[in-house]
């Protein structure tokens, strides 16, 4: 099942900030990264937040279900 249109943050739950362990930044390159699982409430939708603790910059990666 794929995304149909954009998903607002609120149509989901997160889970807690964790390491990301090893994701660049896009933006400035840091390895500083920590990310989070946001699932959608119907269940059908997984996605992963992802927020550079140096500058501050944050982006989506969508999850197998895209």
């Amino acid at each position: 099942m794929t995304h149909t249109k954009s998903m607002d943050d609120s149509s989901g739950d997160f889970a807690q900030w964790v390491e990301s362990g090893g994701e660049a930044c896009p933006h400035c390159k840091s390895e500083n990264v920590r990310c989070r699982l946001w699932e959608s409430r119907d269940g059908a939708y997984e996605d992963y937040q992802y927020r550079c603790t140096d500058c501050g910059y944050t982006w989506w990666v969508d999850g197998i279900d895209s």
